[in-house]
């Protein structure tokens, strides 16, 4: 039933970015004609602070991927900076950020967005060290063995699982290995803790959900879930926990805990969750949002031991309805940026080192009250700010918070190739802090 051909795991850390200048073509906040030396000084820094992300994405009327590029001054937009068959592409980030997974006309390829070596480092030669400056590389895109067939990809620890409907390939997401091969699933098989994998098979009309060892044998005690009379929607995962949404409704929640002597796997169940979306955090404590996009409704849901803390934040959002939904990366603040189908923007800031998950504070401004909006609008998160697109006016919005203010529009800046955006991730560095062994954490 399950063929695994295993390789060894090498996993790129996460790295932070440094500081490259970024003088965008933007209408600045708070800027004017009067401002004093120091103030424009002030405001310089404060974008330089921003920089070290790149913008990828694929177009519905032209192959090739486009890019929007923070560590450069000027020429920050450019088109096909990577080659594509068709358009289209679906892209999907790294959970390490720095690569991505491009899905082109069925084939896989992984796109390392040039970003490695923008902190500055030593650099050693012979018995020497001297300091290298940060710096950029082209983005440059790397042919996987999945060629064609291929209809879904997902991001899975540091892996990426690519589906073809019956077969799921685990490839590792800095260089597109082959991890392991799953055959006879009903949805790409997930990464988890402890050299443990999660796979979805057929049961009748149910999907059978179970954690697996990597040989594909079951748990002592097994540890099993279901999509009952249903299919997966979709999934979304943590550091150590993942939940699978059934297209019913359902949610399935499973944490991985460790334990004294191994990973303890425990399970939950809502069968009525009322989402179709779920959204994960990069913060490290275990939140995932979950919410519904024309019925609306978002929750966070954290992760605390062997079960799980929920808060219902829909009351926070005024939008009849949720566009889009993404979280900062940084270990400052947890933020969650939610974009509504008015044009508002909210900027939940959350706290969820304790026992339950907390609202802190909510920024809520309009973007753009001249601007329609509607799919595929969408909010995308760096470090610590947001880049909010908008198709029907060619615009990217740039928000942020700073010097004591609450989240708000930095900057915009416009490019044509916007209007048909069809697919799109913010490459940046992301660190996570992995608490245990590293055995423990080895997806």
């Amino acid at each position: 039933m399950k063929e695994i051909e295993k390789k060894h795991l090498m996993t790129r850390s996460g790295q932070m970015m440094s500081v490259l200048a970024l003088s965008m073509l933007m209408v600045a906040c708070g800027g004017s004609s009067s401002s004093t030396d120091e103030e424009i000084e002030e405001e310089e820094e404060h974008e330089h602070e921003h920089a070290g992300g790149r913008l990828f994405y694929s177009l519905s009327n032209t192959s090739g991927l486009a890019m929007f590029d923070q560590t450069v001054e000027t020429d920050q937009f450019s088109t096909g900076v990577v080659t594509t068959s068709g358009t289209d592409a679906e892209l999907v980030l790294s959970k390490e950020g720095l690569t991505f997974a491009m899905l082109d006309s069925g084939a896989v390829y992984i796109v390392n967005a040039g970003l490695d070596h923008l902190e500055e480092h030593d650099e050693e030669e012979g018995d020497e060290a001297h300091e290298e400056e940060g710096h950029t590389h082209d983005p440059e895109s790397m042919a996987t063995e999945l060629t064609s067939g291929v209809t879904m990809v997902v991001a899975t620890h540091g892996y990426f699982s690519a589906f073809d409907g019956s077969t799921s390939t685990v490839i590792h997401a800095d260089e597109g290995e082959t991890e392991t091969t799953w055959m006879n699933v009903e949805y790409p098989t997930l990464a988890l803790s402890g050299d443990h994998y999660l796979t979805f098979t057929a049961d009748g009309t149910d999907v059978a959900i179970e954690v697996v060892e990597a040989n594909g044998e079951s748990l002592e005690t097994p540890v099993t879930l279901a999509c009952t009379d249903s299919a997966v929607l979709t999934s979304a995962q943590s550091e150590e926990m993942t939940q699978i949404l059934c297209d019913d409704g359902t949610l399935l929640t499973l944490i991985a805990e460790t334990g004294d002597t191994d990973i303890v796997f425990t399970t939950d169940s809502d069968a009525d969750s009322g989402f179709n979306q779920l959204t994960a955090t990069y913060s490290e404590s275990n939140v995932i949002a979950g919410w519904n996009d024309s019925n609306k409704l978002l929750v966070l849901t954290k992760a605390h031991g062997d079960h799980a803390h929920s808060l219902d934040v829909t009351d926070e959002i005024e939008s009849d309805q949720i566009l889009s939904v993404a979280a900062t990366s940084g270990s400052e603040e947890n933020v969650l940026g939610v974009l509504g189908d008015d044009g508002r923007f909210y900027a939940l800031t959350y706290h969820a080192e304790e026992h339950d998950v907390e609202l802190e504070d909510t920024a809520a401004f309009t973007v753009d009250s001249q601007a329609t909006w509607a799919a595929p609008d969408q909010v995308l998160a760096g470090e610590e700010s947001f880049l909010i697109v908008n198709t029907g006016n060619s615009t990217l919005y740039f928000a942020d918070a700073h010097d004591g203010s609450t989240y708000h529009v930095h900057s915009e800046v416009s490019d044509d190739s916007l209007a048909t955006l069809s697919s799109a991730v913010l490459a940046h560095g992301i660190e996570h802090d992995h608490d245990g062994d590293d055995e423990d954490h080895d997806h």
